[in-house]
């Protein structure tokens, strides 16, 4: 056996070698250009390529089928909210229209599309949208593969859909003929462009290539290719009008050249719309250049090196969608519509220009209280602070004006200001405030921004104080009211929301002690502390291995038959909803009942092969369950598993990899909302489909990765930080670089052999640092050496994911630590 001192001697060696030469963990993949592409079912699959002011969503074989079901086949084409300018384009090349497309691409900021070789030339169609324009730029290249000079006509039909975002097919009124006057077309043969305004309403969609055509007409008969026995379906919820361009492009043998069309919209006027266009076509190149630096500046940030290529991949791409949702619109009118039941003339308050994440693509472009939430902790790690900002702040100020003192975060605001839930009347998702709590909480500590503290501070206060008030009517610290689960015959008290104010109280307690505000930091920690101490006898089952699902109050006891229904009040319903992994998502649950809940949640009758259940087998009031999966569940379950050290293959990483594996079920490089299970079918009608693009899907993915693979904990703060990294025992490792904490980017990798685990941290100067590693269980610390030295004063933590060692410096050099175990 080796002796100590020649022990100590190598040991000093190693950490002096890897200080001087660092390895990475893993293989990277290049952080070039990212494409994804596919040749498959395009006319199946649906895309957008998007800005944050306009958008377009279409099939990937460059058609414009009806979809969607907010207003039912209306949510696809050209948008530019609050309003739709078109149903969608069409392109011919010397009479003969291009049909489907053989590939679809999505690239850094556009989309791309290529067609066969038809006529002598070879078409490929780009699309984007400039962020910071109300437009949506289509170019197309013309190569010429005949064997002589050639000018080649070109056609482009458009069929115009000018109907806000509000109202939708079943609300009052809705969405047909009733909200949807008849569009007005004219041709402009001055700047040879097609002009479309909504009967009387200053809406205008206006359409304009980069030259002037030979020809333009309007007429409610022109279609482009799509067949006279398709055109109804149109026009079930539509009343617009169409428009033809044409011009001629002259390509030299063996050439190709790009024609730029544009079409942009306003709300407002035709000379804002005009003005849009000008701008747009003045350098098309330009600005396509600029939206893909853009895209790739963003994918500079947060830099991961995983040994999973598939996780590496959802990772890389879940920032272009967070991207992508980002939504921008002017002069939202703040209207309370009461479920759909009401139409004010008059708004409560206007909001110049609100920023903030659409949840998803198509049907949920808009604002939403709970999905803001959960997307937080992704914009966070990926150093998308802007986003998550400012969408905390469109949430808060539309929720004051509606909901005034109260602080009750509303549920979902369309972009034209519609408040279709959530307001004081109706008791709405009460998880949503608790949740707005926390991302306020996770935002501050991340940043640093105190400044941002306060501006939430008071909305967050009211909005707990309401929660445990007004919505805990019989005061017993669980609220009543909606969470994520919204399906009748559950208890008045839900699980999800239970522990998410639990959550939120202490978020408020850490801003509260941090402004001196004594009596609230007293009062939400004794609430907290109550919650704390009641939770397991409250909640727990023993009988089921888990947390029950729901409470019963008094009121809600049924006659309906079935077991799983309230009978009496304080009776636990355990209906196997997929909230059962909140506890340990939250952290709430003791450790002996979170491993019991999990394993039960792993088994088939909760999981199936692509993930978590809505609703488990057996489950429900009515026995039925509900076998669809969520990528929200995914990652619900993902947080949880990594919460309690169970990171393996079956477990944490399980959960993130099928999320990953959603991310070319539709559009190439975007994670979905609700994965193929055997109760949904990715593949029906367009207009019953649930979203491709959703924006809570990176949840599981990068916040795992961050937050407990990394083992990043930010206080900016108390300007301190932790990196405790967490290891999945299959990865020899991983690293993340350009990782945004408060003034400055930190880089982390973490390392581990057979008895060997090492941290390695770079960090702007001036924060204290705690550094370590979680050893798997069983592991006895031989050895800690901090940058060479050997280390003595080190701590070992028992936490609920492992066994973790801590030693603590300060950041301003790069450290390494090792730690060796027997």
């Amino acid at each position: 056996m080796m002796d100590r001192f020649k022990w100590k001697r190598v040991l000093s060696l190693v950490c002096i070698l890897a200080l001087a030469f660092p390895v990475a963990a893993v293989a990277s993949p290049a952080h070039n250009e990212m494409t994804r592409s596919t040749t498959e079912k395009l006319a199946l699959k649906r895309y957008v390529a998007a800005g944050d002011r306009s958008y377009v969503i279409g099939s990937e074989d460059g058609n414009f089928p009806p979809m969607g079901w907010h207003i039912r086949g209306e949510m696809g084409g050209v948008w530019t909210h609050p309003i739709k300018l078109l149903d969608g384009y069409w392109f011919g090349v010397d009479g003969q229209w291009l049909q489907s497309a053989e590939r679809y691409t999505t690239e850094p900021g556009s989309v791309r599309m290529d067609y066969p070789v038809a006529r002598g030339v070879k078409v490929t169609r780009t699309e984007f949208a400039p962020d910071g324009l109300p437009v949506v730029m289509v170019g197309l290249t013309v190569r010429n593969v005949s064997r002589e000079d050639a000018a080649v006509p070109i056609t482009m039909d458009v069929r115009s859909e000018l109907m806000g975002a509000y109202p939708w097919g079943w609300s009052e009124p809705n969405s047909a003929k009733e909200a949807n006057g008849k569009d007005i077309a004219r041709y402009d043969a001055d700047n040879g462009r097609l002009i479309f305004q909504e009967t009387g309403k200053p809406w205008f969609a206006l359409v304009q290539g980069m030259s002037q055509p030979v020809q333009g007409l309007v007429g409610d008969d022109i279609w482009g290719s799509v067949p006279a026995q398709k055109r109804q379906e149109y026009l079930e919820n539509g009343n617009g009008t169409g428009g033809r361009l044409t011009w001629t492009l002259r390509v030299p043998v063996g050439k190709e050249v790009t024609f730029w069309v544009a079409v942009a919209g306003s709300h407002h006027s035709q000379k804002e719309a005009a003005q849009a266009l000008q701008q747009a076509l003045a350098h098309p190149q330009a600005l396509l250049q600029k939206k893909r630096e853009d895209r790739k500046r963003l994918q500079r940030q947060t830099q991961v090196r995983l040994p999973d290529a598939k996780l590496q991949q959802a990772f890389e791409w879940g920032k272009w969608n967070m991207a992508d949702l980002r939504r921008t619109v002017t002069d939202m009118r703040i209207r309370d519509v009461k479920e759909g039941k009401a139409d004010p003339d008059q708004p409560l308050g206007v909001l110049s220009q609100v920023t903030g994440i659409g949840a998803g693509f198509p049907d949920y472009p808009w604002y939403f209280g709970t999905d803001g939430a959960y997307t937080a902790y992704a914009l966070v790690v990926s150093g998308q602070w802007d986003t998550a900002i400012q969408h905390l702040r469109t949430i808060r100020d539309v929720s004051r004006i509606v909901n005034g003192s109260t602080g009750k975060v509303v549920h979902e605001i369309t972009t034209d200001g519609s408040v279709y839930y959530g307001t004081n009347e109706s008791k709405g998702n009460t998880n949503e405030t608790a949740q707005f709590a926390t991302a306020v909480d996770l935002v501050w500590r991340w940043t640093g921004n105190d400044a941002f503290r306060d501006e939430m501070y008071d909305f967050v206060k009211d909005g707990m104080h309401t929660v445990m008030s007004e919505l805990d009517q019989d005061g017993d610290g669980w609220p009543e009211g909606l969470g994520m689960v919204e399906r009748s015959g559950m208890g008045a008290e839900k699980l999800d929301v239970a522990v998410y104010t639990h959550q939120a109280l202490q978020a408020l307690q850490r801003m509260a002690e941090s402004k001196g505000d004594r009596a609230t930091a007293n009062w939400v920690r004794q609430q907290a502390e109550r919650l704390q101490a009641s939770f397991e006898q409250a909640w727990w089952m023993p009988g089921e291995g888990l947390y029950a699902d729901s409470l019963c109050n008094r009121g809600d006891e049924t006659a309906a038959e079935g077991v799983n229904r309230c009978k009496q009040p304080g009776q636990q319903l355990q209906q196997r909803h997929w909230i059962n992994a909140t506890p340990m998502e939250t952290g709430i649950a003791s450790v002996p009942n979170a491993l019991t809940a999990l394993a039960r949640l792993e088994s088939s009758e909760f999981t199936g092969p692509t993930g978590l259940y809505h609703t488990g087998v057996g489950g429900g009031p009515d026995g039925k369950g509900e076998l669809k999966v969520w990528s929200l569940p995914n990652s619900v379950m993902a947080v949880a598993e990594a919460n309690y050290g169970r990171l393996g293959e079956g477990k944490a990483l399980k959960y993130m990899d099928l999320i990953a594996s959603e991310l070319d079920v539709e559009m190439p490089g975007a994670l979905t909302e609700i994965a193929p299970s055997p109760e949904y079918d990715p593949f029906v009608d367009f207009r019953e489909r649930a979203m491709f693009m959703q924006a809570w899907s990176s949840y599981g993915v990068q916040w795992s990765v961050i937050h407990h693979f990394a083992g990043v904990r930010p206080d900016m703060p108390l300007h301190r930080l932790e990196v405790v990294p967490d290891v999945p025992d299959s990865w020899p490792g991983l690293s993340v670089s350009r990782l945004r904490v408060g003034n400055g980017y930190i880089n982390v990798e973490a390392n581990k052999s057979d008895k060997m685990y090492t941290t390695r941290v770079s960090a702007p100067a001036g924060w204290e640092l705690t550094i370590g590693h979680t050893l798997p269980a069983g592991a006895r610390v031989r050895q800690v050496w901090l940058d060479g030295k050997h280390v003595s004063n080190y701590e070992v933590a028992n936490t609920p994911r492992g066994t973790e060692v801590h030693v603590h410096t300060r950041t301003g050099k790069p450290h390494l630590l090792t730690v060796i175990v027997e």
